[in-house]
C-alpha cells in the first residue's frame, strides 16, 4: 500500500492500533496500517495489548480487514420520485432504524452508507412498492472502520 493514499485523519478517535510487526497479516490489517501512518503529533492512542496477541497471527481476534468497501453518500434525493403519502412512512422507518443523529448525518453527507445500510434502504423502499432502482448522491471506496 502506498503511504500517500492513506488519510490518517479518517481514523476514528479511540480506534485501536496494532504495532505487531511480526504478524503475517500486517499488509492486510487496518489496525497495523493505521499504526504505521500515525503522525508524531498524535502523542497518545489506543493500542492492542501485545500480551493479548496470539502467537499464531492467523487466529488474531483483533484483525480488521483493510479491504475497502463500496459506500454511498447522501440520501437527500431518495424521496424525489416517491409519492408524497409514502415519504412520511419511509422517512419514519429510516429514522426508527438508524436513529435521528445517524439519519441526518447521512442526509448531510457527513457519514457514508455501508453496503448493509444501502441494502436496508432498498428493501424498505421495495416493501413500500417503489420498484425503480435507488440512486444515492455519490459513491466511493472507503475503509469500513469498526470497534469490534
Amino acid at each position: 500500500m502506498m503511504k500517500d493514499e492513506f488519510n490518517y485523519q479518517l481514523v476514528p478517535y479511540n480506534y485501536a492500533h496494532c504495532f505487531n510487526s511480526q504478524c503475517q497479516k500486517t499488509g492486510e490489517c487496518l489496525r497495523y496500517i493505521a499504526a504505521q501512518h500515525c503522525p508524531k503529533e498524535c502523542t497518545t492512542m489506543n493500542i492492542i495489548n501485545p500480551a493479548c496477541i496470539p502467537s499464531d497471527s492467523r487466529a488474531c481476534a483483533y484483525f480488521h480487514s483493510a479491504k475497502k468497501v463500496h459506500v454511498a453518500w447522501g440520501i437527500k434525493h431518495l424521496f424525489d420520485r416517491v409519492p408524497h403519502k409514502q415519504v412520511y412512512e419511509l422517512k419514519n422507518r429510516m429514522l426508527g432504524h438508524f436513529g435521528r443523529n445517524k439519519y441526518y448525518r447521512f442526509y448531510r453527507k457527513e457519514l457514508f452508507l455501508t453496503p448493509e445500510d444501502q441494502e436496508y434502504i432498498r428493501r424498505l423502499f421495495q416493501q413500500q412498492g417503489v420498484v425503480e432502482e435507488l440512486a444515492f448522491e455519490s459513491y466511493s471506496e472507503e475503509y469500513q472502520w469498526s470497534f469490534d
